[in-house]
C-alpha cells in the first residue's frame, strides 16, 4: 500500500472502533481488526490493564488465548506482560525453543502456540496493556509485522481510552447519583443533617467491607437499611 492508502486504513480503523457501543465491544472488534491488519495471526486477545483490578484478558478469539494470558498473570511472566508493563514489542518465533520466559514459553507451546506478537496499548493518558497476536506456526511473524501492529495498536489505544474514560465517567456520574439518592433516603428517615447521612453511609461501607456505591444501591433498591446505619 502507498503511505496515504495506509493512512487511510488506520482511519478507517479508528471510526469502525469508535463505532462500537462499549467497552468490550470496541475491545472486540480492535482483536478483529488487528488479526486483519497483521499477515499471520490466527488467534488475538488483549491483556487488559484496568485501574484498581489485576491485568485481565479481553477480547480473546479462542479459549486458548484466554488460558496463555491467565498462563502469564499466574507465572507473573511473558511477553504480554512485559509490553504492557514496560512499552517493548516482542517477536516470539518458536516457543518451544524461547528462552526470554524460560516458563512461560514451554507451557504455551504445549497449547499448540508457537509464534506470538505481543506490542503495548498506551497513550499519552494512561497504560491499558497489549495486543497479543498468536499463529500456530513458528515463524509467523517479521519485523514489518511488528511495525505494523504497533502503527495499528497506536491508533486503537486513542479510541479505546477515549471510550474507557467515557465508561469511568459514566460510572462515577451514576454512583454519585446513588449516593444521593440514599443520602436522601437516610436524611428523611433518620431526620438527620446531609453529612450525617453520609457518614452513615461511609460507616456500613468501611463495616461491611462493601463499596460505598454498593452500599447506597442496595438501600434505594430495598429500602432497608444497610447494617450499621442509623
Amino acid at each position: 500500500m502507498t503511505e496515504l492508502d495506509l493512512a487511510q486504513t488506520f482511519a478507517d480503523l479508528a471510526l469502525a472502533l469508535d463505532a462500537q457501543e462499549t467497552v468490550d465491544q470496541a475491545l472486540e472488534e480492535a482483536v478483529r481488526l488487528a488479526m486483519d491488519t497483521v499477515d499471520g495471526a490466527e488467534l488475538g486477545g488483549i491483556s487488559w490493564l484496568v485501574r484498581g483490578r489485576p491485568m485481565e484478558t479481553a477480547g480473546a478469539t479462542d479459549a486458548v488465548v484466554e488460558r496463555l494470558n491467565n498462563l502469564a498473570f499466574d507465572l507473573d511472566e511473558g511477553p504480554c506482560l512485559d509490553a504492557g508493563q514496560d512499552q517493548t514489542t516482542s517477536i516470539i518465533d518458536d516457543l518451544a525453543a524461547e528462552t526470554r520466559w524460560p516458563r512461560f514459553a514451554p507451557r504455551a507451546a504445549e497449547l499448540g502456540v508457537r509464534s506470538m506478537l505481543s506490542c503495548a496499548l498506551s497513550s499519552p493518558r494512561r497504560t491499558l496493556g497489549a495486543l497479543n497476536l498468536y499463529s500456530r506456526e513458528p515463524g509467523a511473524f517479521s519485523d514489518d509485522d511488528a511495525r505494523m501492529a504497533e502503527i495499528y495498536a497506536a491508533h486503537a489505544s486513542i479510541v479505546l481510552v477515549s471510550r474507557q474514560l467515557e465508561a469511568d465517567l459514566r460510572v462515577a456520574v451514576d454512583s454519585r447519583g446513588l449516593i444521593g439518592q440514599a443520602i436522601g433516603i437516610l436524611i428523611e428517615r433518620h431526620k438527620v443533617q446531609p453529612k450525617q447521612a453520609f457518614d452513615m453511609l461511609v460507616h456500613a461501607s468501611q463495616r461491611r467491607h462493601v463499596k460505598l456505591r454498593d452500599i447506597a444501591a442496595q438501600l434505594v433498591e430495598t429500602g432497608v437499611d444497610p447494617a450499621g446505619v442509623g
